[in-house]
């Protein structure tokens, strides 16, 4: 099998690096920094202008992002950059932000709407304007990925390419220490299912592999402490780099289960995407356990379970309790029902799945098979 690994991404990473935002910037620079109203509101985006200042470049803003961003959103935006004319485009934020301001980086150098990208797979042929990515939670690794996600048609759809890497990533923990516990628990969760998914799927190689290891262990180690304390910087950085890792790693290698499960979720009960695949992912494992027991069986070791006198299988479902035990300590719960979902749903977000994902997880699954896992995880998650 040929495997291929292309990251370009310059990526900088450490406790103050968003300084050296202003060596992306000069003079002549207009600049859109795309983010959402609750990073303003906490003192972020001040603190994003005051290095952009210096530069000399001038600064406008677009704070209109939500959760789960829908091809409205971006065409809302686009009217902004068509407006505006930007040279470079900033995104602060989370994963939404982030797939934002990829989008809007490559529609402003190519033309034709969204859906002709995300829908008829039509070509980026000119490069997107330059896009710096300064994620403020330890979750999407978008700022390191190829894919944007944009909701259209009731489905979370990527719009894949070389395009949607950002020029750089600024990963500075800093930025992390206000998030509260809640976001901080899911978003980790999330960073997570990045890794598992991307270790034990069918497009894992060696570099993947390692990647995907190491942010198991970092996460493992680290998630606790960030919600516990979020102020702990060490705990912060070490998610921050889980997240680069495992965003790095899920990129190549794809995804499965957890992430096509996942989607319609979002897509018809709002729910966030760390939400989601923090209900998800100790259920999803727990499917593919068969498929994969030598790779669920290191994920428990890296997880600091102790596997030393259990049998081959026994070692595997450790993996599974080691991400409950996870998550539990966070103290953080999200049940389904407590977004609207009932029995009655099931078929309908089957119905929307992303099969493509599908193709990648270890295990054969049907709809039927899907819909199953939907009921039994309502049905676990309120103890009826």
């Amino acid at each position: 099998m040929v495997t291929r690994y292309h990251m370009p991404v310059d990526i900088h990473f450490g406790i103050g690096c968003l300084k050296e935002l202003s060596g992306f910037l000069g003079p002549s620079d207009r600049v859109l920094l795309v983010t959402d109203p609750g990073l303003e509101a906490v003192g972020l985006v001040d603190r994003v202008r005051e290095v952009i200042q210096p530069a000399g470049a001038d600064c406008r803003l677009y704070d209109e992002v939500v959760p789960n961003p829908d091809a409205a959103l971006v065409e809302k935006a686009m009217e902004r950059v068509r407006e505006y004319q930007p040279t470079k485009l900033v995104a602060l934020g989370g994963g939404s932000s982030i797939d934002t301001a990829k989008v809007l980086a490559a529609l402003a150098t190519n033309a034709g709407p969204l859906a002709d990208y995300q829908w008829n797979c039509k070509p980026f042929s000119a490069p997107p304007l330059p896009m710096i990515a300064i994620p403020t939670t330890a979750g999407t690794g978008s700022e390191v990925t190829m894919c944007a996600v944009i909701v259209d048609r009731n489905c979370k759809k990527g719009i894949n390419g070389p395009a949607m890497f950002p020029a750089a990533a600024l990963v500075d923990a800093e930025l992390m220490a206000s998030l509260p516990l809640y976001l901080t628990a899911t978003t980790g969760m999330d960073a997570l299912s990045h890794a598992v998914e991307a270790y034990v799927g069918l497009g894992a190689n060696p570099i993947t592999d390692a990647y995907a290891r190491e942010a198991i262990r970092l996460i493992g180690g680290a998630l606790w402490g960030a919600c516990a304390n979020g102020r702990d910087l060490k705990a912060r950085q070490d998610m921050a780099m889980g997240s680069v890792l495992a965003g790095i790693a899920m990129d190549q290698a794809g995804l499965g289960l957890v992430h096509s499960l996942s989607s319609p979720l979002c897509t018809f009960f709002h729910m966030a995407h760390g939400e989601a695949n923090a209900v998800l992912l100790k259920y999803c494992m727990e499917y593919n356990l068969t498929a994969r027991p030598e790779k669920f069986a290191d994920i428990a070791a890296l997880l600091g379970m102790r596997t030393a006198h259990m049998n081959p299988f026994q070692a595997a479902k450790a993996a599974v309790d080691g991400v409950d035990q996870l998550f539990r300590e966070t103290g953080v719960r999200v049940p389904l029902a407590s977004f609207g979902m009932t029995d009655g749903d099931a078929e309908l977000v089957a119905d929307n799945l992303p099969g493509f994902l599908l193709a990648n997880n270890p295990r054969t699954v049907s709809k039927a098979q899907c819909i199953a896992l939907y009921k039994d995880i309502l049905v676990r998650e309120t103890g009826n």
